[in-house]
C-alpha cells in the first residue's frame, strides 16, 4: 500500500491525473479479485480523497458506497476506522453535504477518543476537517472553536506544516464574517510564519501543505505570499 500511495502522491504531484486515478482504480480492482478486501478498503479510501480534490461526483459516489460496505464487513482497527470515516465526511462536505457528514465526523470521533492519545495529530485532522462543516452549516461559533481545538493540538507538534492550514482556515472562516476583521491577517502571518519555520522539514508533505495555503493566501488579499507557496511546493515537486 506504501508504495501505491508514493507512486500516486509523485503522479498528482506532477498534475497526472489521470494516471494517479488509473493506479488507484486498477489496485483496487485487483485486490478485490484476489479477495484482499482490507487492501480495497484501504485503496477506497484513498479514491474518496482523489475524487473529492477532483471534484468528479460520480467516482466518489461509487467509492463512498464501497467504503461503507467493506466497513460493515470488517474488523477494522479503531484509529483505521476513524480515519477512513474523516475521509468520507471530508468528501461529502466538499459536494455540499456538510449536514449529512457531521455524524460521520462524530463516529470519527468516538473511535478515535478510544483509539488514540490526545495529542494525535489526527485529532487535529479532525477538527479542521469538522470546522469546515460546521462553516458550510452556518454554525460559525463551532467552526472557530473546533479551528482552535486543533491548533492547540498541533502547536504540541513544534514544526509540523498543518499549524499554517489551521490558521489559513480560521483566516478564511472570518473573512467569511467580515472581509475587513483585523484578524484576518494575523492569521495569515501566523500561517507563513509556520511555513518559514527553519526547523520544519521541506518534504512532500511540506510541498502539499504550501500547495494547499497558496490558494488561501491568495483569495484573502495575498497573491505574493501565495505565488512563493506555489514555488516552494513545484520546486520541492520537481525534485521528487
Amino acid at each position: 500500500m506504501d508504495e501505491i500511495t508514493r507512486k500516486a502522491d509523485e503522479l498528482m504531484g506532477q498534475e497526472r491525473w489521470k494516471e494517479a486515478e488509473a493506479l488507484f482504480v486498477y489496485c483496487k480492482d485487483a485486490a478485490a479479485r484476489k479477495g484482499d478486501r482490507a487492501l480495497e478498503l484501504s485503496l477506497c479510501s484513498e479514491l474518496l480523497g482523489f475524487y473529492r480534490m477532483r471534484a468528479v461526483r460520480e467516482g466518489f459516489d461509487a467509492a463512498f458506497a464501497r467504503t461503507m460496505e467493506l466497513l460493515e464487513e470488517l474488523d477494522v482497527s479503531l484509529s483505521s476506522r476513524g480515519t477512513i470515516l474523516v475521509n468520507a465526511a471530508t468528501g461529502l462536505v466538499s459536494f455540499g453535504e456538510a449536514e449529512k457528514a457531521l455524524p460521520y465526523y462524530q463516529e470519527a470521533y468516538g473511535c478515535f477518543l478510544r483509539s488514540l492519545p490526545a495529542q494525535d495529530f489526527r485529532f487535529a485532522a479532525l477538527f479542521n476537517n469538522m470546522a469546515a462543516a460546521f462553516q458550510r452549516c452556518g454554525a460559525f461559533d463551532r467552526a472557530e472553536e473546533h479551528i482552535r481545538m486543533a491548533i492547540g493540538v498541533l502547536e504540541k507538534r513544534p514544526h509540523h506544516p498543518d499549524v499554517a492550514t489551521s490558521y489559513v482556515n480560521l483566516a478564511q472562516l472570518y473573512a467569511a464574517q467580515d472581509g475587513t476583521d483585523p484578524r484576518i491577517g494575523e492569521c495569515l502571518d501566523r500561517a507563513m510564519e509556520a511555513l518559514d519555520d527553519p526547523e520544519m522539514i521541506w518534504d512532500g508533505y511540506y510541498a502539499h501543505t504550501a500547495r494547499k495555503c497558496a490558494g488561501g493566501f491568495a483569495a484573502l488579499g495575498q497573491p505574493d505570499r501565495g505565488a512563493e507557496l506555489e514555488e516552494r511546493a513545484a520546486l520541492l515537486y520537481e525534485g521528487t
